[in-house]
């Protein structure tokens, strides 16, 4: 069983390192001074916890996601029982939101998003090193904005789905790092994320876009 001081020290060290690794990314920063800014002398105390930086990683993402992820799924839920699976809006938000709420003030500050930017931006997914149980409700919601515009030519449907995802993470990290969840504007800014989002995805396709698709 794990003890009340390592749950701490663990916890310190994912927490050093979320900030860390959305400061310098994940490649960018030493894990001795992760130890470090963890409060640890012991260099090896990563090594300990954790065994890799890969590890490590996942730690971060897993101490937020086991939160985002149910909550996903309770909005997804409310969706799926309100007969709302044909509302992208709606569907938007309930990917969006979860998210949007680390944003929040807390003690130890607002890393996470920037995190998954910084992973997203250095191809090193973090989604790859995830538990698939916490991806569930972020998969789900996709499948269900593709399903909505499969009307659509397949390599648009694709590069939307991969643009509501990116837009997602981005727009949300770029609002963390100006501390937007302190301000009065918080939700007023997510909300304006979520239309753009939702316009984007279900915009008429131009002729300038099928000109260019066609040309692949």
């Amino acid at each position: 069983m794990i003890s009340v001081e390592q749950r701490d020290s663990r916890e310190a060290i994912v927490i050093a390192a979320e900030k860390l690794f959305a400061e310098f990314g994940l490649h960018g920063i030493a894990l001795r001074q992760i130890s470090e800014a963890a409060g640890h002398k012991n260099t090896s105390a990563i090594q300990y916890h954790f065994g890799s930086r890969d590890a490590l990683v996942e730690a971060v993402f897993i101490h937020r996601m086991a939160k985002i992820n149910p909550d996903r799924q309770a909005r997804l839920d409310t969706l799926k029982k309100n007969g709302r699976l044909n509302d992208m809006r709606s569907l938007i938000s309930a990917l969006v939101w979860p998210m949007a709420e680390e944003l929040r003030p807390r003690p130890e500050g607002n890393h996470y998003v920037q995190f998954l930017s910084r992973a997203y931006q250095e191809k090193h997914l973090t989604i790859e090193l995830a538990p698939t149980e916490l991806m569930t409700a972020w998969t789900e919601l996709l499948g269900h904005i593709e399903a909505l515009i499969r009307y659509l030519p397949t390599d648009i449907v694709q590069t939307r789905i991969a643009s509501v995802a990116d837009q997602c993470v981005f727009g949300l990290a770029a609002f963390e790092a100006m501390n937007l969840g302190e301000t009065s504007a918080f939700e007023y800014k997510v909300e304006t994320l979520i239309d753009m989002i939702t316009a984007g995805a279900t915009a008429p396709v131009s002729n300038a876009a099928m000109t260019a698709l066609e040309k692949l």
